[in-house]
């Protein structure tokens, strides 16, 4: 997949290049079921890098920006509430891939891309950039807690 940086680099790059990663992921899922092959390995890829990387904002990086700005119920709050509706859908396409119906799992897959754009949109033009300013002198405590998400 996309090549992304160590989690030093800060936020915003960090971040911005996982969904890239996780855009990868679904591009080796569509292109498994265009070229016949059997799309569960790459399926489970993307589903995997989806919830892990709203579970390292969620975890992390979301309640180190609220601790060090006291906004808890703004942009992190939206976020979420997109993180679930994005987990919903996942979870229904994941029974879809249980029935092994990979078209109508491409045909939810458009629909959680579209809500994926935008999201990231958000996150990658307003929300990392703040979290940059705001974090940056505490960015070193929250690489270690971030770390154990990646082994």
């Amino acid at each position: 997949m996309s090549t992304v940086p160590a989690l030093s680099a800060g936020p915003r790059a960090w971040f911005t290049a996982d969904h890239r990663d996780c855009d990868a992921h679904w591009a080796a899922v569509e292109a498994a079921v265009d070229a016949g092959q059997d799309p569960a390995t790459p399926w489970a890829d993307f589903d995997r890098s989806m919830r892990r990387h709203f579970e390292m904002e969620e975890q992390v990086l979301f309640p180190a920006f609220e601790n060090e700005t006291g906004m808890t119920h703004g942009p992190t709050a939206v976020m979420r509430h997109e993180h679930a509706q994005m987990r919903a859908l996942l979870d229904q396409m994941g029974r879809r891939a249980d029935g092994r119906d990979w078209s109508a799992l491409l045909d939810e897959g458009d629909t959680l891309m579209m809500l994926v754009q935008q999201h990231n949109m958000k996150e990658e033009g307003m929300l990392y950039p703040m979290m940059e300013m705001h974090l940056g002198h505490v960015w070193r405590l929250q690489v270690p807690k971030l770390e154990r998400y990646l082994g």
